[in-house]
């Protein structure tokens, strides 16, 4: 689309407007490079050792996260016992989904703070990444087709399925930022 635009200026000699459209495609441009680089080195090698915990699994993808600009956050670990013993497996798509719902907070959400919380009671595991950003029009992200974005949502559900749990996703609490809740029963 800004190519399009800086053509169309080009073409009417519009010399000031195509030296600014062309610094702000220059600019994204840099920025979308930066998150696929980000991509690839962390679908290359594996972010944790296979035999770590998901609660080493979780502190090392917020390390990544906040080194990557985003926002601080608080984590914390709630319920009777201990953190579950899942399968190397399940670490990795619990760890996939985190990855991803913090890679949005980055790019979308203009959050200051985020909330990851995890808790265990005798029937259930939830997980919960909360945020106080601007938060997004469900209805129309749903609607979306996958090729004009989403696909990262649409990934953390599939995910959340293959565990055989629920992911929702809406307003936190006080109507401000985004809430993500995963949930799989016992």
């Amino acid at each position: 689309l800004q190519v399009g635009i800086c053509r169309k200026y080009l073409e009417d000699g519009q010399v000031d407007r195509l030296a600014s459209e062309l610094a702000r495609l220059e600019e994204h441009s840099q920025f979308i490079s930066n998150q696929v680089r980000d991509l690839i080195s962390d679908l290359r090698r594996p972010m944790v050792e296979a035999d770590a915990s998901l609660d080493d699994y979780i502190k090392h993808i917020i390390e990544i996260h906040e080194v990557r600009g985003g926002p601080p956050v608080t984590y914390q670990f709630t319920g009777s016992g201990s953190m579950p013993d899942f399968s190397s497996q399940s670490v990795l798509a619990l760890g996939r989904i985190i990855q991803e719902a913090l890679l949005n907070i980055r790019k979308h959400a203009r959050a200051q703070n985020v909330w990851l919380t995890c808790s265990l009671d005798d029937d259930r595991y939830a997980l919960s990444i909360v945020d106080d950003g601007q938060g997004f029009d469900q209805l129309e992200m749903n609607s979306r087709p996958l090729d004009k974005g989403g696909a990262g949502l649409a990934a953390m559900r599939l995910r959340a399925e293959a565990l055989g749990g629920t992911l929702n996703i809406g307003r936190n609490i006080t109507g401000q930022g985004t809430a993500l809740t995963f949930i799989l029963l016992k």
